[in-house]
């Protein structure tokens, strides 16, 4: 189906989206399991709540180890929360091919840190933490805070691949300006990644069941009851999506293999 060469088949990034973002990558997840792509072994690039995809990908966590770590009200600035949370998950975990986008204090420059040199829970900890809503996160002598603040997903940056699938749990115009916002913004970026590595990319994103259950309230985002919810919603409409460009993408090589399938 897909092209082959020494590339990995498979990269993904993740973008934000609190929790209800994580339970839509989580479907994302599932669903690329289910198609036979080696999702496991990926190379991935996660922001916020990418970030926590990254290690279930990489892991085989499910949607109830999430869960299990119950809601967190915000805004809730108490230093170390997040690392504490992401600890309880993972531990001391580090990861090859795991990047992270983080926005470094004060100079608000996006920098992407390596889960094979950083612990998994220091990088969700640094990319999870939305200013206002959780404290900085400090890795030598660093203080980071969101990824998101500078790019939902930094697709563009993500490595080479034969096929990039980039899953956005907020993007659309389901999801109003800022939906719409970070769709443009996350085109042009695959734009680029194509123009740089020559491979096909994949877009998920939610349909309008998805952003129906979720609402208009951005509080809804960090409900986990409405994050399981919506679980099962993400696989279907994912597993969906992604049964058909990859269909595409298998048709396109099939009359041109050399031919660059942008099926975003």
């Amino acid at each position: 189906m897909l092209t082959h060469s020494r590339r990995p088949e498979l990269g993904v990034v993740f973008g934000g989206g609190g929790a209800v973002g994580i339970a839509w990558h989580l479907g994302v997840i599932e669903a690329l399991e289910r198609a036979g792509l080696a999702v496991r072994a990926a190379p991935v690039l996660g922001t916020s709540a990418g970030s926590w995809a990254c290690a279930a990908a990489r892991f085989g966590l499910g949607f109830e180890e999430f869960a299990g770590i119950g809601d967190v009200s915000v805004p809730d600035r108490r230093p170390g929360l997040l690392h504490d949370l992401a600890a309880s998950l993972l531990g001391d975990v580090h990861a090859d091919a795991v990047a992270v986008s983080v926005v470094a204090l004060p100079t608000m420059r996006r920098h992407l840190l390596d889960g094979g040199t950083h612990r998994l829970a220091d990088l969700i900890a640094a990319s999870s933490a939305v200013p206002g809503l959780f404290s900085p996160h400090r890795i030598d002598g660093t203080q980071y805070v969101d990824g998101g603040v500078r790019s939902m997903a930094s697709a563009a940056h993500a490595v080479d691949s034969d096929v990039l699938v980039a899953s956005l749990p907020i993007a659309g115009p389901l999801f109003g300006p800022i939906g719409r916002a970070f769709e443009v913004a996350s085109r042009r970026a695959l734009s680029q990644w194509r123009a740089s590595h020559g491979g096909s990319t994949i877009v998920l994103r939610p349909g309008r069941r998805f952003a129906e259950a979720v609402g208009s309230r951005p509080r809804a985002l960090m409900d986990v009851e409405l994050a399981r919810r919506v679980y099962p919603i993400a696989y279907d409409t994912a597993a969906r999506r992604l049964d058909r460009r990859l269909s595409e993408i298998a048709v396109r090589e099939a009359d041109s293999p050399d031919a660059v399938a942008a099926l975003s």
